[in-house]
């Protein structure tokens, strides 16, 4: 989803503003590797049929999917943690030499290169394209598949699109339904979260300064404005750090969640401010401007270490990311936030 294009940039916030379109309405230093947890164990009923509920509707898929299209990385990876591979994939216009800039966290995770054809111009699935591959399961996202896609794509394959209205659907939650899915033990989510209890637990202990401290984390939005997000909450509670005032953790909060100009930046007063504007900003003006402003220099977050701006791929990993990607930031952030007092 991040490329160093204009085009592209714009493409990466396609989450982010919509998400608050629906609710209204980044490379660090570290790295880690995918996580190692074992391909979940076939579940009794493998060809019972399946159904779910979803963001659009309810779908149901007759038997365990042979040929599966994902049009996200996050599906690409949460498969692999079931032992599945899709027959194609893709994400926005990634291409195979992308993928391991953009996505870091995904090395290991599949055998096939993404396919750019999945997508249209316009950034949207691309129905043909898709139907030719004869998919049993369509895996996107509502970020990437508006209703109306949503019911041609059905019309090729069962179309899972998340379960979550509005905000990003959470990767336990993913990783349930893909589970469910593909006809696996839905244990899998509760062995890889305490692998990610663990690592985040490990990391915590080592931020005593910063435990029960608050967080905002603000993403630049229309009209240059800093909208406090949803996205990237869990990674920071995880941490230990608590919701500063108006910052939400889900998409219901999102709604009414402050927007802050840079006239008025200096309310950003939590003791943690993670800011992402690189993804609407490819030339670095509106960081450039919230850098020098004395106000912003003078925020809490600013005088201790603690104010901290991410990239597009950093902030890819926790915008909607999954386990694997927010244990890369986290080991690509943890030495700044080691320094914060």
């Amino acid at each position: 989803m991040r490329q160093h294009t204009t085009r592209r940039r714009v493409t990466s916030l396609v989450a982010g503003l919509l998400g608050a379109a629906l609710a209204l309405t980044g490379c660090a230093s570290g790295s880690q590797a995918p996580s190692t947890a074992q391909p979940a164990a076939p579940s009794a009923a493998a060809d019972a049929p399946v159904t779910l509920t979803t963001a659009y509707g309810d779908i149901t898929v007759p038997k365990k999917p042979e040929r599966i299209v994902a049009l996200a990385g996050r599906h690409v990876e949460l498969l692999n943690l079931l032992g599945e591979k899709p027959v194609a994939w893709a994400d926005y216009l990634t291409t195979a030499a992308e993928v391991p800039e953009y996505y870091p966290w995904m090395k290991g995770t599949y055998t096939t290169d993404p396919d750019p054809k999945l997508f249209t111009a316009d950034y949207l699935p691309a129905p043909e394209a898709i139907a030719a591959l004869k998919p049993d399961l369509i895996l996107t996202t509502i970020w990437q598949t508006d209703e109306p896609t949503y019911a041609q794509l059905s019309k090729i394959a069962p179309t899972y699109v998340g379960t979550a209205k509005g905000t990003n659907t959470s990767w336990q939650d993913d990783l349930t339904s893909l589970a469910k899915l593909t006809r696996h033990d839905t244990s899998i989510v509760a062995k890889t979260q305490t692998q990610y209890n663990s690592t985040f637990a490990a990391a915590a202990a080592k931020l005593p300064a910063l435990k029960g401290k608050s967080f905002f984390i603000a993403a630049l939005g229309e009209g240059d404005q800093l909208w406090l997000t949803e996205y990237a909450a869990a990674p920071l509670v995880a941490l230990g750090l608590k919701p500063g005032p108006g910052q939400p953790t889900s998409g219901a909060e999102a709604a009414n969640a402050p927007k802050y100009t840079l006239e008025n930046a200096d309310k950003l007063t939590a003791d943690v401010v993670i800011v992402a504007t690189e993804h609407r900003d490819p030339t670095g003006a509106f960081k450039a401007k919230l850098q020098a402003d004395p106000r912003v220099k003078a925020l809490p977050a600013a005088q201790n270490n603690a104010l901290i701006y991410l990239d597009s791929t950093q902030w890819g990993a926790v915008n909607g990311g999954s386990a694997a990607s927010e244990e890369w930031w986290l080991a690509g952030i943890l030495p700044t936030l080691e320094k914060a007092k």
